[in-house]
């Protein structure tokens, strides 16, 4: 309960961004979105990503990275630059080993302008969603470095939206700690000089992940201030297709484990321990409901129930926060227990079985 009311707390006292771009001369963005083999979903998002609204006076570059696929999307895409679209680059990579952030670098690289605004192919950004990232990032060199947004589920499995935002709840009240670990590729801003200056993903290019949290990380120990920031309105938030199937989450859930034996040992104690409380609360729960634990079990009950509800009430005040219904907060009470079961299953998996997206240089774990 300590721990949940400690985040709450740094959450609710996190500082209001202001529109910094409303006081300096640069008032240019480049957009950026990397796809491999998901053509559906590039048409999809399309024209949402490319009719994103700006101001006047605001000049923006959309730029798209075909990262090697081969399933037409190279041809879909010359077909758009065919047509004339002066603001449009369209970058095409062989991929050579599994990961994104070869293609990634490419795309900053093609970046015209210093303010980047990333997102991948599977989300749903609403009409206002980059202007509103753009226009928090601080001028050239000052703070804020990096903005954190938070991509969440639309639709789906209920255990899925629930992990997704127990994710996000942990790393938006760190980061309003100012101890930011993490960020979402899915919906991340910063600017292209604090790319280069960190040495890009050069730290970590030997994962295939970790061109989101693993950057955050390097931006922070360059002294680089992450800050995140809750989208209002639809029209302002990113929010990604869910899950197509049980096993494409457990994937998913893979890929993010696997850039976590990377993390400073804070995080990872601090992240281990939390995911230790949801069966720990369950199971002491159930040694007092067989007398084991104290010959008065409603004691165990009840100091059960008191934490879930704790953590109820927080998850329903975040989830306001982000314009979602409080009870996607409220089956915490649930879904905790159950959400762990999927970490425990999906950080098996990475130490029994070597998938192919992991290709990385040898570690004490391998």
């Amino acid at each position: 309960m300590a721990w949940d009311i400690s985040l709450a707390a740094a959450w609710r006292n996190r500082a209001v961004l202001s529109d910094v771009s409303s006081n300096c001369e640069d008032r240019s963005a480049t957009l950026i979105l990397c796809a491999h083999n998901d053509l559906d979903a590039l048409q999809n998002i399309w024209p949402m990503w490319r009719s994103q609204q700006f101001p006047d006076g605001w000049t923006v570059q959309w730029v798209v990275v075909n990262d090697g696929s081969k399933d037409g999307t190279r041809d879909w895409l010359d077909s758009k630059v065919a047509s004339g679209d002066p603001d449009l680059t369209v970058v095409h990579h062989e991929k050579v080993r599994p990961g994104k952030k070869s293609a990634l670098s490419l795309g900053i690289k093609a970046a015209r302008y210093d303010r980047l605004v990333l997102t991948d192919a599977d989300c749903l950004p609403g009409t206002q969603w980059a202007y509103n990232m753009a226009k928090k990032l601080g001028s050239k060199g000052e703070s804020p470095h990096v903005i954190l947004g938070f991509s969440l589920p639309k639709n789906g499995s209920a255990l899925m939206a629930f992990d997704a935002l127990r994710i996000a709840w942990q790393y938006g009240s760190q980061a309003a700690k100012g101890r930011a670990y993490m960020g979402v590729g899915r919906n991340l801003a910063y600017r292209r000089s604090d790319w280069l200056q960190i040495g890009g993903f050069d730290g970590h290019k030997d994962l295939a992940g970790g061109d989101d949290d693993l950057f955050v990380q390097s931006a922070v120990s360059h002294g680089l201030h992450c800050v995140p920031m809750a989208s209002t309105s639809r029209e302002k938030a990113c929010p990604t297709r869910p899950a197509t199937s049980f096993n494409d989450a457990i994937q998913r859930k893979r890929r993010h484990i696997s850039t976590s034996p990377r993390y400073g040992g804070w995080f990872r104690l601090l992240l281990a321990a939390d995911a230790v409380l949801d069966p720990l609360v369950v199971s002491m729960a159930a040694i007092g409901c067989s007398g084991l634990l104290h010959i008065g079990g409603w004691i165990p009950i009840l100091s059960a129930g008191l934490a879930m509800t704790v953590r109820s009430a927080t998850l329903s005040t975040f989830a306001r926060d982000l314009s979602l219904p409080r009870s996607a907060g409220t089956s915490a009470i649930w879904l905790g227990p159950l959400r762990w079961g999927i970490l425990f299953g999906a950080t098996l998996l990475n130490f029994t079985t070597s998938p192919k997206w992991t290709q990385r240089a040898p570690t004490k774990r391998s």
